[in-house]
């Protein structure tokens, strides 16, 4: 609902909609073009105000339900950093107009999040690819509203299939630097799964942009995954789906993701790309936080280390969940994720619930 009144023509228009779902597009086109004049307030703002010098991103990276959300979050806690809050993530073309709407989400929004109780709020980072879906119709989250067509939207907006890089480049480098005149930083963290495969692109106009790569056991990421989306899917879809497009829409998309990684990590100096299991973090964070600063350069103090410990002390409650999954579909892992497995250095989880 946070996009300009074209784009969202054009996504409804590109895909079908389900007729049980018509009133949900009637009553978000209404909301739409009400927004739309607002908008007319960010396009002079970010006219007239001065060109600012912009580092290249910092990228954090991997699948769903890997721990980037923990990784972001607390690095978005040093203040030298600019990064996408949920307010700009969805009101991206109403940055400057937040007076009106920011109050509206603040009483409207979650605060949390249903599948693993993190907190939600308007202020706290989020992932761009949400503000990339309301600025431009190349985005791979539209597969949220149309996952029938998860195969052709992952095509058209991860490897760029249709010709369209150059768009979605203008588009993206268009919205980060928006964040980093909105936030008056230089330096910006961005959190989005999707450009786990889109190295090649990224370094076509970030090319020192630096990667952090957390992943997980494949196997507790695909239990989490099916989770999170089967709770997300009833509140944003557009189409109708069962439990088989379900899963093979995460089935998919995690193995093409990683297949696209592994085939572009090459292309990023090593001395841009650092990478680490989730298991380890978790179990050590500040360790890893500290070697992500050193690694990159980073200006690390007492007062950053004191922020950075008192988010962490406060995630300590939250507690991991436990899982369960027949041998058919684990079977079915072992096989497709089988690149992971072997490049991650993972076997089956010892934790893990497997009914015959």
């Amino acid at each position: 609902m946070g996009s300009s009144l074209i784009n969202y023509i054009k996504v409804i228009l590109s895909n079908k909609v389900h007729v049980k779902y018509f009133f949900h597009v009637l009553i978000t086109l209404l909301i739409v073009i009400l927004i739309a004049p607002f908008q007319l307030i960010d396009k002079l703002f970010f006219l007239f105000r001065k060109k600012k010098k912009i580092n290249d991103p910092i990228f954090i990276i991997g699948h769903w339900r890997s721990g980037t959300t923990l990784l972001h979050n607390v690095l978005c806690k040093n203040n030298n950093f600019g990064f996408f809050n949920t307010y700009n993530s969805l009101f991206i073309n109403n940055i400057y107009s937040s007076f009106l709407f920011k109050t509206l989400m603040r009483h409207t929004m979650p605060k949390e999040r249903p599948s693993d109780k993190i907190k939600l709020d308007v202020d706290l980072p989020q992932e761009d690819e949400f503000a990339v879906s309301n600025f431009t119709d190349i985005s791979h989250y539209n597969f949220f509203f149309f996952p029938n067509n998860y195969k052709k939207i992952y095509s058209q907006s991860i490897r760029f299939e249709t010709n369209k890089e150059s768009s979605w480049l203008n588009s993206y480098s268009d919205i980060i630097r928006r964040i980093c005149l909105y936030t008056n930083k230089s330096d910006v963290i961005i959190k989005n799964p999707s450009n786990t495969a889109r190295i090649k692109s990224l370094l076509k106009i970030y090319p020192n942009a630096k990667f952090i790569h957390i992943y997980r056991n494949p196997v507790f990421v695909y239990l989490s995954t099916y989770k999170f989306f089967s709770e997300l899917f009833p509140s944003v879809n557009l189409q109708n789906i069962d439990k088989k497009v379900l899963f093979d829409l995460i089935i998919y998309n995690y193995r093409e993701m990683y297949k696209d990684y592994y085939d572009q990590k090459y292309l990023i100096p090593k001395e841009n790309l650092i990478e680490f299991k989730f298991e380890d973090f978790k179990s050590d964070t500040m360790k890893y936080l500290l070697k992500i600063h050193k690694k990159f350069k980073i200006e690390v103090n007492e007062r950053i280390i004191k922020e950075y410990d008192s988010y962490l002390k406060d995630q300590r409650k939250h507690k991991m969940n436990i899982y369960t999954i027949e041998k058919e579909k684990l079977d079915i892992l072992l096989k497709e994720f089988k690149l992971s497995f072997n490049s991650m250095n993972y076997e089956i989880p010892e934790n893990l619930n497997v009914i015959n």
